[in-house]
C-alpha cells in the first residue's frame, strides 16, 4: 500500500503488514513483539531527528525488519546533520530504556525489566563503529568532516572490519553456550559480507 502523507511517499509492504498480523494473531515470545516495537521506536527518533535538522523525508517505507527512511539530501550535504541523525536513533533507546528504568524502581516490574534490557540491546548494536550501522554513519560523518575521503574510507573499513571480527568471536561464543542461539552470528556474518561489497 502506497500514499503520500505531509508530501512524504508512505510504503507499507505485504511483509509488514503479515509479521504484524501474525504477531497479533500468534503468541509470539514477548521480547520478540518488544524488539519490533522498540525498533520502530529506534527509527521514530531518526525521523524526528530528520525533522529537527530541517531536512525533509523523501520516503518511509514499512517491511518485515522494520521502517526504512530515505532522505532527499545524504550524507554527502552535511557531516553535522548526519551525524545527529545517525546517533538519535540509539540515543532514542538510551533514553526509553533509562526512563523505564526510573520507573522500574518503584514498580520492580519483569515486563519493565524485558524493556530495559531490549532498548539497551537495540541501542548498543546499533551504535556499534560498523559501515551499515548508525554508529558506522556517525563514525563516517566524524572521519570525511576531517580527513580526505580516501582516508576516511580507509580507517572506517578498518574499524568496521575489526569490530565485525570482535562481534563474530561473541556470536561463536553465545552459539557455543546455547547450543542454539545464532542471531548474533548471523547478523555479524551479514553485515561482513556487507562490508566485503562494498570494498
Amino acid at each position: 500500500m502506497n500514499f503520500k502523507l505531509f508530501g512524504v511517499k508512505i510504503e507499507i509492504g505485504f511483509l509488514f503488514t503479515a509479521s504484524i498480523a501474525f504477531l497479533l494473531v500468534f503468541n509470539v515470545n514477548e521480547v520478540i513483539r518488544l524488539s519490533i516495537l522498540f525498533s520502530l521506536i529506534h527509527e521514530l527518533g531518526h525521523l524526528i531527528a530528520i525533522m529537527l535538522c530541517k531536512e525533509k523525508p523523501e520516503r518511509i517505507s514499512f517491511g518485515p525488519f522494520g521502517m526504512t527512511i530515505v532522505r532527499e539530501n545524504d550524507i554527502t550535504q552535511d557531516y553535522q546533520k548526519e551525524f545527529i541523525t545517525a546517533v538519535a536513533g540509539p540515543l532514542t533507546n538510551f533514553f526509553a530504556a533509562l526512563i523505564f528504568h526510573l520507573i522500574n524502581i518503584k514498580l520492580q516490574n519483569e515486563l519493565i525489566l524485558k524493556i530495559i534490557i531490549v532498548n539497551l540491546i537495540i541501542g548498543s548494536f546499533n551504535i556499534m563503529p560498523v559501515f551499515a550501522l548508525d554508529g558506522g554513519r556517525a563514525l563516517e560523518s566524524i572521519l570525511k568532516y576531517n580527513f580526505e575521503e580516501e582516508t576516511s574510507e580507509r580507517i572506517l573499513k578498518t574499524v568496521s572490519f575489526v569490530t565485525l571480527v570482535i562481534m563474530m568471536g561473541f556470536g561463536f561464543y553465545i552459539l557455543l553456550s546455547t547450543h542454539y542461539n545464532f542471531t548474533f552470528l548471523a547478523i555479524s556474518i551479514y553485515l561482513t559480507v556487507m562490508l566485503f561489497v562494498k570494498c
